[in-house]
């Protein structure tokens, strides 16, 4: 039996979804009824990875079709870089919070996929998106929901 592109990506998202369950299990705060704390999100995520690898690893092993080329080794690098760069996120929470971490992951990322795509945009455009998005996820969790985001083992 040949292995399938889709049982391949599948089976990495399964595994990708356990690791980041075990890693936001580290965080302090345990989900209540009353507050579901800063787990929640990322555990529906990690769950969501899971289900929908499972969704692609079986989807693959029923496809009777060849095949076909679909991630150029330029593009299995950038999935790397993109997973590596979250779970240094996660760690990144762990010890420094969300203000500090999420800011420089999305300027990352932005910078890193603006350069990958050969898309030139200036310098200040990605600094005001990546701040944009850590006010506008901040202001969420914080002032609308009333949670708290992780401020990090250094500063508590």
């Amino acid at each position: 039996m040949k292995v399938k592109s889709d049982q391949i990506t599948g089976a990495a998202l399964v595994i990708l979804g356990i690791v980041f369950f075990g890693l936001i299990s580290q965080f302090s705060k345990p989900i209540t009824a009353e507050y579901p704390g800063p787990k929640l999100v990322p555990g529906i995520a990690a769950l969501g990875l899971i289900i929908c690898g499972l969704g692609v690893f079986v989807n693959g092993c029923r496809q009777k079709t060849e095949d076909k080329v679909v991630l150029t080794k330029a593009g299995f690098i950038r999935v790397i870089v993109t997973f590596a760069a979250l779970w240094l996120y996660i760690l990144g929470l762990t010890y420094l919070g969300f203000l500090i971490v999420t800011p420089v992951l999305v300027f990352g990322l932005t910078t890193y996929f603006a350069k990958a795509s050969n898309v030139e945009t200036k310098l200040w455009v990605r600094i005001v998106f990546a701040l944009a998005v850590t006010f506008v996820i901040w202001f969420m969790y914080v002032q609308l929901f009333g949670m708290e985001l992780p401020v990090g083992s250094l500063f508590e």
